[in-house]
């Protein structure tokens, strides 16, 4: 039994995109109950130093969603991880503050972001570590179920089919059934149709 994948954890990359060393990690989070659409929906960028946030307000949520057409923040969620998937995430440091661009839809996603403070940037920044960590132990844990999975000897099931059997033998003489040439008396057994020939007798020396 293929062991189940860990269920989809939200959205992240790190940035900027390409081959190159990252210099900052760009994730969304939500908080609590139904946050996504009460303006507990954010963005956060950070070098593992500081930390930028969106800090949407409910007003704020609903105004962007009204000019995106998007329908709730889930919306802008699969934009971010398409954007992060095609690598169209730009983050930008500004003198008050920086700013993040989703390309990849039909219209570019530019948001606001603001400088965290520091006693809420150490809280968030040990709550993003913990969880990545468990991220990568659960991902471990299943890469490990689905390989020893693929190790485990499986059986193959029997093929079911028509079986070919040799003729059964006459059940009157217990020779070879239809189909079976009969062996004459005194027939050679190694060229069969050929009479077997006379066995030597040796000589007799009482006779000489």
């Amino acid at each position: 039994m293929v062991p189940v994948p860990p269920p989809l954890s939200p959205p992240l990359c790190t940035l900027p995109p390409g081959p190159g060393p990252a210099r900052f990690v760009c994730y969304c989070d939500a908080e609590g109950t139904g946050a996504k659409d009460q303006g507990g929906f954010n963005f956060y960028v950070t070098d593992a130093a500081e930390l930028w946030s969106t800090c949407f307000t409910p007003e704020s949520l609903a105004a962007l969603k009204a000019r995106f057409g998007l329908s709730a923040a889930e919306d802008i969620i699969h934009r971010f991880r398409a954007a992060c998937e095609q690598q169209t995430v730009t983050f930008t440091l500004l003198e008050d503050g920086a700013s993040l661009t989703l390309s990849g839809g039909p219209l570019a996603l530019d948001l606001n972001l603001s400088k965290v403070p520091g006693p809420e940037t150490a809280s968030r920044l040990q709550a993003l570590t913990l969880g990545l960590a468990e991220r990568v132990c659960s991902m471990e844990r299943w890469l490990t179920a689905t390989e020893e999975t693929a190790a485990s000897p499986r059986k193959s099931p029997r093929r079911v089919g028509p079986q070919q059997f040799l003729p059964d033998p006459d059940p009157q003489r217990g020779g070879p059934g239809p189909g079976v040439r009969r062996r004459c008396p005194g027939e050679s057994l190694i060229n069969p149709g050929f009479k077997s020939k006379k066995p030597a007798s040796g000589v007799d020396f009482d006779d000489l």
